[in-house]
This record gives C-alpha cells, sequence and structure tokens, in this order.
C-alpha cells in the first residue's frame, strides 16, 4: 500500500487510499444514510453521541457485520502506521475501541477537540469531495503559557518546525491514523452534499505474558470490580 508519513508538532500522522474503496462504500454509505439523520445545529451529526430515538448503528462500527469489509482495510492500515514507527508486534495486541460515523450537511463542522482514552485515532472518508477538510492544530498552547503564536507577522515562513495548523484533505477514500492527542476539527461543509466520515480509536496493550510496567498489561489480566 502507498501511503505517506509525516510527523506534525512531533507526532506521526499517516494518509492513505483504501483498497477497492469504492465497492466498500457502495455498500456502507446507503447504510449510514438510511440510519443517520443531520442535526438542526452547527455541529455534525456523530452516532457516539445517539439522539433521543436511538439509531440502529452507534459507536461499534467495527463489531457491525454489515461493516466487515471496511474494518477488514482498516486494520492492514493501522498495523502499516505501527511498522512504519517500529514497533515491536510481537509484543502487542491491537484494539479499536469504539468507532462510529459522522454525517456533516451544509455549514456544518466537527469543533476542536482530542480524544482522550486511546493511543491513536483513525478517520475513513466513505463521502468527502471539498466538504470541509480535517485540521490538526499543536497542542503547544495548551503545554505552556510561554510560547511565540505561529503568525505571519512573527515567521518569515513556515515549515513542519513552526506549523501551529496541518491540514489534510478530506477525500473519498482516505483514511488518516494520528495520536488521539493532537487536536483536530474539521472546515466548514460548503457544500450541499452531506459529507460521511467513519472514525475509530486505537488501544495498544502488552500480549498475553508479555509483562512491561510502561504499557497497558493484557486484558486477559483484568478484573472487572
Amino acid at each position: 500500500m502507498e501511503a505517506n508519513f509525516t510527523k506534525w508538532f512531533g507526532e506521526p500522522v499517516y494518509i492513505s487510499k483504501v483498497n477497492n474503496f469504492e465497492k466498500i462504500n457502495k455498500k456502507i454509505v446507503p447504510l449510514i444514510e438510511k440510519y443517520v439523520s443531520p442535526t438542526n445545529s452547527q455541529y455534525a451529526r456523530t452516532t457516539d453521541i445517539p439522539p433521543k430515538d436511538l439509531q440502529e448503528i452507534d459507536d461499534n462500527l467495527h463489531l457491525n457485520k454489515d461493516f466487515k469489509i471496511l474494518y477488514k482495510e482498516v486494520k492492514n492500515h493501522i498495523i502499516e502506521y505501527l511498522k512504519i514507527q517500529k514497533y515491536n508486534l510481537n509484543k502487542f495486541d491491537v484494539f479499536i475501541l469504539k468507532s462510529w460515523a459522522t454525517y456533516s450537511v451544509n455549514d456544518q463542522l466537527i469543533h476542536l477537540h482530542k480524544h482522550m482514552a486511546s493511543h491513536f485515532s483513525f478517520v475513513y472518508y466513505p463521502r468527502a469531495d471539498k466538504q470541509g477538510n480535517l485540521k490538526f492544530v499543536s497542542n503547544i498552547g495548551n503545554d505552556t503559557h510561554m510560547y511565540i503564536p505561529s503568525r505571519e507577522e512573527y515567521f518569515t515562513e513556515f515549515d513542519d518546525t513552526n506549523f501551529s495548523t496541518a491540514t489534510y484533505p478530506a477525500e473519498t477514500g482516505n483514511i488518516i491514523i494520528f495520536p488521539s492527542k493532537i487536536f483536530h476539527e474539521t472546515e466548514v461543509n460548503k457544500t450541499n452534499t452531506p459529507r460521511i466520515s467513519i472514525s475509530g480509536d486505537i488501544l495498544i496493550t502488552m500480549k498475553p505474558g508479555v509483562k512491561s510496567e510502561h504499557c497497558f498489561p493484557s486484558p486477559s489480566t483484568w478484573k472487572k470490580l
């Protein structure tokens, strides 16, 4: 698979095109459009925050048999992302914790946020063409009160050492994987065609029997209280 791997603000970001995305989208887009209705606010509908009447699809799309064709490809890209970073996958198990759909109509966006309970996150675009790109935003303003904002008046030019934002194309068939701790948002959908994305959170634990004081132990050792 052909992928682009870049570090923004010191964090690894991966973008690639999913194999057979046309076939995948032909199956899953009608399901999303059938079950997900848009909100009446500036913010897009996300299925991890369900409406009052629970819809048929939620934040466990990775467990939904109708989406199996997609997550087979998502798995391949997650593993490739980790291999590029030289993770020793003989020691780790990789889990998708949850995965959900987002439906953005005209003048809607996804506001600035980060994911709090995972190592990495991904987004896949079943339908996105000039309907609001993905923007990563530097965390530096939250890490320290003393810094120089990345504005044209303070810098002679911008490169990957001083950018405060990085924009990735929301393009049909693209998958983007990134550390969950990076702040991110979407641009406003300025078209009359709904933008559809599928996101998910990834957690890495030790394999059963592998010990580490630094990482999550295998869920096989966990005990529910």
